[in-house]
């Protein structure tokens, strides 16, 4: 029963690590990133002011990368309780999460929806529409 209930915290690792961690890690990735270049372009398209990102990315960044980094400890804790197969059983699917949730990290319609959800209410949104149709 022992080797039963070890198997079921590894697979509970292993999914921890696919589907909570990588996308976490991916995003806050992505928020120096490609989200950043594309709040850069909706600045220089003056479909919101520098002003407003000012204001609300480095905040969003700060919080990002400390979720992820408490993710990615939870993660380092829950492999280091399991010291046999603990790494193994996180480690690879946290690697295959990464594999499949690469899109966060490339500029696509998840982008744009991250953007409009952070700053609906702040944009002007006529260009906004204007200029996603004009590159869809």
């Amino acid at each position: 029963m022992d080797n039963f209930g070890l198997l079921l915290y590894n697979i509970v690792v292993a999914l921890f690590a696919f589907f909570g961690a990588a996308p976490c890690i991916l995003n806050a990735i992505s928020l120096f990133g490609v989200q950043k270049r594309f709040t850069q372009t909706m600045v220089d398209e003056g479909i919101i002011s520098a002003e407003e990102v000012r204001k609300i990315q480095p905040k969003k960044q700060i919080a990002s990368t400390i979720i992820a980094a408490l993710i990615l400890g939870v993660l380092l804790w829950f492999c280091y309780e399991v010291q046999s197969w603990g790494f193994v059983s996180a480690i690879m699917p946290l690697m295959l999460g990464f594999w499949k949730f690469r899109k966060i990290l490339q500029l696509n319609n998840l982008t744009v929806k991250r953007f409009l959800s952070t700053y609906q209410g702040r944009l002007d949104t006529k260009k906004f529409n204007k200029y996603v149709k004009k590159h869809s």
